[in-house]
């Protein structure tokens, strides 16, 4: 029954995820866009985090803490139903994910307004963090493809997803950074540019639904794995001797 809901955790996770950059937005247009303390002369558009600093801080923690938390559940419940490719890649891609939603936790902690220099380096770590998760289960999805007979469209939409996920954020967080160093004159390019990348981020959380969603064919196949697994440790030290 569990097997069947497992989609929920990435949904639930999204769903914060999303809530919270909304009402973050929402909150300071209705404020009347009022200005932060780390806007630079000329900067109308915060940054995410210049909202989290203020009144807003706890419920940029607590949306944090509680997207991570689904999100990374959904992780394991991956990783636990995966029966393709190299089970060292999917464990390093877990521990990165861990990494960036512990940068994220702590950067909605450490706000940029007493913390700046902690804050930034912590947002290098939950950008950093996610991307080579992304990227390491970008290579499984692609061995999985060359080295498997079973195709799953299913399996495929969610390597486009996460395929795009890395390009695309790439580029942005790329463009964000070089926005952000040039000068007061583009903080507000480098604003839009983050929230943009935000955003985008709800895509990459809401493709575990697709890993996670019944499916028979990988059921049928992670059912075949764990009775070989089963077979080998009840054969013992017979199977052992064979080999």
């Amino acid at each position: 029954m569990l097997a069947h809901i497992l989609w929920l955790f990435p949904i639930i996770s999204a769903s914060t995820w999303l809530t919270m950059l909304c009402s973050m937005l929402g909150h300071w247009v209705t404020l009347g866009e009022p200005r932060y303390g780390r806007m630079r002369p000329g900067q109308t558009i915060p940054f995410i985090s210049d909202i989290g600093a203020g009144e807003y801080k706890p419920i940029f923690m607590t949306g944090s803490i509680v997207s991570m938390f689904f999100l990374n559940l959904s992780f394991y419940q991956f990783l636990q139903r995966k029966a393709h490719g190299s089970q060292a890649c999917t464990y390093l891609s877990f521990i990165f994910s861990i990494i960036g939603s512990l940068g994220l936790v702590l950067l909605s902690f450490f706000d940029n307004l007493d913390y700046l220099s902690i804050h930034d380096s912590l947002v290098a770590v939950f950008m950093t963090g996610f991307l080579l998760s992304a990227a390491i289960i970008c290579i499984e999805y692609f061995y999985y493809r060359m080295s498997d007979k079973i195709y799953d469209p299913a399996l495929v939409t969610s390597f486009a997803i996460k395929s795009s996920f890395v390009i695309v954020e790439l580029v942005f967080i790329f463009a964000f950074r070089v926005t952000a160093a040039v000068g007061d004159a583009q903080k507000n390019a480098a604003a839009v540019l983050e929230w943009v990348v935000a955003f985008i981020f709800t895509g990459y959380i809401i493709s575990f639904a697709v890993d996670l969603r019944p499916s028979p064919a990988l059921d049928k196949r992670t059912d075949t794995h764990h009775e070989y697994q089963q077979l080998e440790m009840d054969m013992g030290p017979i199977s052992r001797i064979m080999i």
